[in-house]
């Protein structure tokens, strides 16, 4: 990824995967500049160990890290890792949280009284205080993982849609920040890319997917598992519930390049640019004109489509890319639920 001019790398977090946290510090000492955004669940730690961890890797890799906060799509999951804790809950969990966490890294004797935590005095201290807070990225489309994302959120990050729906979700998330007093909050997107020298040979590629996807069974399987999400489906989603006849690889096209039939198959995260590397180029600067500044751009094989991006597409976006960071702005006071200051 460094080395296809990459600026970074998700680190996805699931219960059958590796811990991310953990992986990224093994991975920081083999790389110069890229950066890490390792997904977690305020679930997963306290408070002030997040802190604490997270000062440690900033200091040791020149503040690399980037934060995920991620709180379930699934309750059938979260059971099974221990966190029975209801949907909205999470987020309110997580909301209290980021309340502490910035606390503790802005101050050196903080105070919080919450419904989940309370905190009595405590902040970084020393060296640790040079770290810079990770950037703080979230995803989510219910009410509560939106609320949490205006109060506290860096990057809003979607999954790739019509561009009409993202535009949508992009004006509600900014209206929604207003309510603390910001203007800051900036978008992300998660998307695959197929691309080839052609439109025909990009297209040719994906259906090999789509076909053995379907030869493989893969649509039923997606369909039986449909039930252990609790996250909402995006609108090309509930169109493969909708309809109950054998849909094609061309239905899935619901916009020039934009295909969702990885969604169909279930290859996540389901939507991906197919086509020429002109048309793909069009299709990402058509999504950052409408909002979204940070693209997850991946491909299947990893490793052989990364070397396509960066020798093909990265290229045209090379003297407008900047590097990510948090603009400056005012602390705001927090409070805890309880009124604490």
């Amino acid at each position: 990824a460094e080395i296809n001019g990459f600026g970074g790398a998700l680190m996805v977090n699931a219960p059958t995967g590796e811990e991310p946290w953990t992986v990224c510090s093994l991975l920081a000492r083999e790389t110069r500049t890229l950066q890490f955004v390792t997904a977690f669940q305020p679930y997963h730690y306290t408070p002030w160990v997040a802190v604490q961890q997270a000062a440690t890797y900033q200091r040791a890799t020149g503040n690399r890290l980037v934060w995920n906060i991620i709180n379930g799509g699934s309750d059938a999951i979260q059971r099974q890792v221990g966190d029975y804790s209801e949907h909205d809950e999470r987020y309110e969990r997580a909301t209290e949280f980021m309340d502490v966490v910035k606390g503790y890294w802005h101050n050196e004797t903080f105070h919080y009284d919450g419904k989940f935590y309370k905190a009595d005095g405590g902040g970084l201290r020393g060296p640790l205080k040079k770290a810079e807070l990770p950037l703080i990225c979230t995803a989510g489309s219910s009410i509560a993982a939106r609320e949490f994302a205006a109060k506290h959120a860096d990057f809003y990050l979607m999954r790739a849609e019509h561009p009409d729906e993202i535009a949508a979700l992009i004006a509600d998330l900014r209206q929604r920040a207003l309510k603390w007093g910001r203007t800051d909050i900036r978008f992300g997107l998660s998307i695959d890319v197929i691309t080839r020298e052609t439109e025909a040979l990009a297209r040719t590629e994906a259906k090999r997917f789509f076909d053995e996807g379907i030869a493989r069974g893969a649509v039923k399987a997606v369909a039986a598992h449909a039930g252990l999400r609790t996250a909402r489906k995006l609108s090309y989603e509930q169109g493969f519930a909708e309809k109950n006849e054998a849909q094609g690889f061309d239905d899935f096209f619901i916009h020039p390049n934009v295909w969702t039939g990885f969604g169909y198959i279930g290859i996540p995260p389901g939507c991906a640019l197919v086509g020429s590397y002109e048309n793909v180029v069009a299709r990402i600067r058509e999504y950052n004109s409408i909002g979204i500044d940070l693209f997850f751009l991946a491909g299947y094989p990893h490793l052989e489509e990364a070397y396509r991006l960066g020798e093909h597409i990265l290229p045209h976006f090379r003297s407008e890319r900047v590097e990510l960071s948090r603009p400056q702005e005012p602390l705001r006071e927090l409070h805890s639920a309880n009124g604490g200051a």
